[in-house]
């Protein structure tokens, strides 16, 4: 039985997509018989309990205090390895926590094995206001810091690799593993759950149209604009928008285009089976990433999972497995008419819109499902424990 100390930023009830993810590893690996630990900072209410996952709150958000409460517990379980789940503005200190970083490099020296998964690398010069140049210093300077905790580095895309090898000091024996983000959100199986949602959104028309995200200020202008373009085309398309942050952004198009309001619908929040259902309501979902498609990007693993083609975009984070495996259409990062056009001219084949589905849920089972995820960290641990 192997142990795991896994150390995040955030964790369920109320979280984001490390903490999804946090939890959906700790209890796969709980379910092939693993010693699992969560630490997570303080938050407002009581972890998700699950079973088989021990979860620590610590006393605060990766301080000193912290630091103890975790050096305690490791003291108590010599064999386990540490599993960072790292995103830098999320580890405290406002982002630039580097006694934390510098920490867990004297941890790993301590003869632990220690694992650090880069959801995210830094700030990018260019990215954020001036005013936070020094922080996106601080923030290569903690890579490089955790980049010397062992020879094996996890990223959510391939992508990261490039921005970290400046600062790996030994490029020859450091290996990058990429692990895909999957899903959170679960196959729908109820087809007639799916058909009701799908009747009640369509209402006269004959295509329904979705998108599956947050809706945050990089992606909703883009959207924004796909929107509209799209129900101006054709008035026999409705749109449906889910997830957290639809109910304003539906509300924000709608107040500049009332006579849009009958054919564009809001979801909000919904609970994780209920999203699938909605999801499968779909002929096709619309995923604009004003950076590309990623395989760090959970919004369209779920649309995969749930076997619905979908239309995204291609951009400087873009892998290049995207295009090999042709698990979805990509059109220009910004471009919102050739999006549109992509989008109209599938929902015109359905033959070719059905085999994009497929091959974007072979491409999901094959490549992104959490099983190899685990596979991949239970086989590496082996390796170095033997």
């Amino acid at each position: 039985m192997a142990s795991w100390t896994i150390l995040t930023c955030e964790y369920p009830p109320h979280c984001g997509g490390v903490g999804d993810y946090t939890a959906q590893l700790a209890r796969a690996l709980s379910v092939c018989g693993d010693s699992v630990t969560v630490c997570c900072p303080p938050q407002a209410d009581t972890p998700a309990v699950q079973t088989g996952v021990d979860v620590v709150v610590l006393p605060d958000t990766y301080g000193r205090d912290s630091r103890r409460r975790i050096a305690d517990r490791l003291s108590e379980r010599p064999a386990t390895t540490v599993l960072v789940q790292y995103v830098p503005t999320a580890f405290g200190l406002k982002g630039a926590n580097i006694p934390w970083c510098r920490w867990l490099a004297d941890v790993s020296r301590q003869h632990r094995d220690v694992r650090v998964m880069f959801h995210e690398p830094y700030f990018t010069y260019g990215w954020k206001p001036l005013h936070q140049t020094p922080l996106s210093m601080a923030q290569r300077m903690m890579a490089r810091w955790l980049l010397t905790v062992g020879r094996e580095t996890y990223l959510s895309t391939d992508s990261w690799r490039r921005a970290l090898l400046p600062y790996v000091a030994d490029v020859q024996h450091h290996r990058f593993v990429t692990l895909p983000i999957p899903s959170s959100i679960p196959r729908c199986e109820r087809t007639d759950l799916a058909g009701e949602r799908r009747q009640a959104l369509l209402g006269t028309c004959r295509t329904l149209v979705g998108h599956f995200g947050t809706y945050g200020t990089h992606v909703a202008p883009l959207l924004r604009d796909a929107t509209l373009l799209l129900l101006s085309a054709d008035s026999t398309v409705a749109i449906v928008c889910i997830g957290d942050g639809s109910d304003r952004f539906v509300s924000d198009v709608v107040a500049a285009r009332p006579d849009f309001g009958a054919r564009l619908h809001s979801t909000g929040r919904l609970a994780p089976m209920d999203t699938a259902a909605a999801i499968s309501a779909c002929d096709i979902l619309l995923q604009p990433y004003p950076d590309g498609v990623t395989t760090r990007r959970t919004s369209i693993m779920a649309a995969l999972h749930n076997s619905r083609a979908v239309v995204t975009t291609s951009g400087h984070l873009t892998e290049p497995l995207w295009a090999e495996s042709g698990a979805v259409t990509m059109t220009p990062a910004g471009d919102a008419p050739a999006l549109v056009a992509a989008a109209r001219s599938l929902l015109a084949r359905p033959a070719d819109l059905h085999a994009l589905a497929a091959r974007g849920d072979d491409t999901y089972r094959r490549r992104f499902a959490l099983v190899h995820t685990i596979e991949t960290l239970r086989r590496s641990r082996e390796t170095a424990v033997a």
